[in-house]
């Protein structure tokens, strides 16, 4: 037992990334397949969902884009310190969550905006954008904020920032071109993107936790902030839209972007920054984070879908609410026959 309560997880030897040859594990392998495979396919079903003219009208007035910037790359990495402090978290776990709230959301945040029905091409937008800017900002976040646990400067892989944003980008200008020249077929790219998001959601969930399965003795601690921060920046993005006057389904837009954040990248970040005898402590946030991440991302989805089932159903049946007799009754004859 750890002084904060957790049961002492963070065996390197549990990572699940190396067979005990030093050979990446078959189970690492399929994780990498299955997750680059869906990216893939979301995106081109993103792209599908988007026409030029409309990044076109997001880049002119850049309001949700400035936003989301601001949540990213200044209240998210504010809030994170503070958790961190707040909750007295041990240095190597405040670190993780620190570097996690710094990494700007990928394909991810487009597929569950598609799936609250957001501004898909808004997210896109934003996503590109945060992208390129966290190139500056992430590391400027590092150096503010991590002098209060660590003297080390994190090494920033550029190399793996350009290729998740080439993967993400390349085949959403595809969808964006098929949607331009063949209207149909973005269709069922659309649905099929669609589906595939929704089997990686499962997939990742499962994978995560089958190779890192020491994550889930973490303390009490971590798991709050796991489950808080999310909520925290899906709240702050919505209420900032909104503030803003932006249309609902830019705030939800908005919401998914400064809530959902880049696991893969974050943990390259510390694996290319410190020991391998720190990864485990290290990594317990963004392990946890990639799992909940997605069941937060689902919880508020779902609460979306069943708030517009509700409404739909209960607009029918005022729509069709049968007129009493003793109404009619009561009416001029004129009335009555029209009726």
């Amino acid at each position: 037992m750890t002084n904060d309560g957790s049961r002492e997880p963070w065996n390197t030897t549990d990572m699940g990334n190396v067979t005990s040859t030093g050979e990446t594990s078959p189970l690492k392998v399929a994780t990498t397949v299955v997750l680059t495979t869906s990216l893939i396919i979301i995106m081109l079903g993103v792209g599908a969902c988007i026409q030029l003219k409309e990044l076109w009208a997001h880049l002119r007035r850049p309001y949700g884009i400035l936003i989301g910037a601001a949540s990213q790359f200044i209240v998210l990495p504010l809030t994170a310190f503070g958790l961190g402090h707040a909750l007295q978290l041990p240095p190597r776990q405040a670190i993780g969550m620190l570097i996690m709230s710094c990494c700007p959301g990928g394909s991810t945040s487009n597929m569950f905006t598609l799936w609250v029905d957001g501004d898909v091409p808004l997210s896109l937008t934003m996503t590109t954008v945060n992208t390129v800017l966290s190139a500056g900002f992430l590391p400027l976040n590092l150096l503010i904020y991590s002098r209060s646990w660590t003297d080390k400067i994190a090494v920033i892989p550029y190399g793996n920032l350009a290729q998740a944003f080439a993967m993400m980008l390349i085949p959403a200008v595809v969808g964006i071109a098929v949607r331009h020249w063949r209207p149909r077929v973005a269709v069922y790219m659309i649905k099929i993107g669609s589906a595939a998001g929704a089997v990686s959601v499962v997939a990742a969930m499962t994978l995560i936790s089958l190779l890192y399965p020491f994550m889930y003795n973490s303390s009490w601690r971590i798991y709050f902030a796991v489950v808080i921060l999310p909520f925290i920046s899906f709240g702050f993005g919505y209420v900032t839209a909104f503030i803003f006057r932006m249309p609902h389904h830019r705030c939800r837009t908005v919401a998914m972007e400064t809530g959902i954040q880049n696991f893969p990248f974050c943990m390259t970040l510390l694996t290319l920054t410190f020991n391998k005898s720190e990864m485990g402590e290290l990594s317990l946030y963004p392990l946890l984070f990639g799992v909940f991440i997605l069941v937060d991302s689902v919880i508020v989805t779902s609460m979306y879908r069943a708030g517009v089932l509700i409404h739909s159903v209960v607009s029918k049946q005022e729509e069709f609410t049968p007129v009493s007799t003793d109404s009619i009754e009561h009416q001029p004859d004129d009335l009555k026959q029209s009726c």
